[in-house]
């Protein structure tokens, strides 16, 4: 049988600023989506990986369909 991928939600902060915010990736395990969740979170604020510090797991939910789901960078 096929694992399911799951949106994961997570907090993050931005340690030079400060700055809390979340994150939300699709993934088949809490632990692939802690890891790309990171990656995205250092990747979307244009810093590194040592200035971001995860927070806690928010939310899962299950990704059903062709759900529309706004990107972190499209709520602007």
């Amino acid at each position: 049988m096929e694992q399911e991928n799951l949106r994961y939600t997570f907090a993050y902060t931005v340690i030079s600023t400060g700055k809390e915010e979340q994150i939300s990736v699709l993934a088949d395990s809490k632990e692939q989506a802690a890891k790309l969740a990171l990656e995205t979170a250092y990747d979307y604020e244009f810093t590194t990986e040592d200035d971001i510090q995860m927070g806690d797991l928010l939310s899962i939910s299950k990704a059903v369909g062709d759900n529309y789901i706004e990107c972190a960078g499209c709520a602007s």
